[in-house]
């Protein structure tokens, strides 16, 4: 026969090895393929444009924005907009850099959101068609991404795409802060 300090001792050790099953461990996230999604998004652009671009055209991409701190790209929001452009130029499209204001669309005096004129000028001198501009929002297990094409000379979205990209240890890195600048010492 069995003890009673025996049963207690055996009891006690059951318990304490169940807390090392890897059901009671939380499950670390896994990165998505970024390159994988990012072309998907543009695939999805493309497919839903509601007014003609046609291939060939220039398009402009601007480097997508952190919706916490608009003045602020973060890694993640340029790598993503690099292959934005990647997936749009493979799409036959010509590609365009540039670094417009984080604020690209300003308010007119009637309330309505458009290009402000200076933007407006130097993206038709170009002979740009659409910008593409975009934000991200870092969240728990998720970053998640909404892109719009903007047609140039109507200012009117013709498509646009929302996606979450899963929170692993590679987007971790790319939507964390960069630290402050050491102060100058004088």
């Amino acid at each position: 026969m069995v003890n009673k300090k025996t049963m207690v001792l055996m009891l006690l050790a059951l318990i304490m090895l169940s807390g090392c099953s890897r059901g009671f461990r939380a499950s670390e996230v896994k990165d998505d393929d970024l390159v994988e999604v990012s072309y998907e998004a543009v695939d999805q652009l493309i497919l839903d444009l509601r007014e003609p671009l046609p291939k060939g055209s220039l398009v402009v991409i601007n480097s997508l924005v952190n919706v916490g701190e608009l003045e602020q790209t973060l890694a993640f929001g340029r790598i993503v907009s690099d292959q934005i452009s990647s997936a749009f130029h493979r799409s036959g499209y010509r590609v365009m850099g540039m670094e417009l204001p984080t604020e690209i669309f300003a308010k007119n005096e009637a309330g309505i959101l458009q290009l402000p004129d200076k933007t407006k000028e130097a993206l038709n001198n170009v002979g740009a068609k659409a910008v593409i501009v975009g934000s991200f929002a870092p969240g728990y297990n998720k970053v998640y991404v909404s892109l719009r094409v903007v047609d140039i000379a109507s200012q009117n979205v013709i498509s646009s795409t929302d996606y979450s990209v899963s929170m692993g240890p590679d987007a971790k890195v790319l939507v964390k802060k960069p630290p402050a600048p050491a102060p100058v010492k004088p």
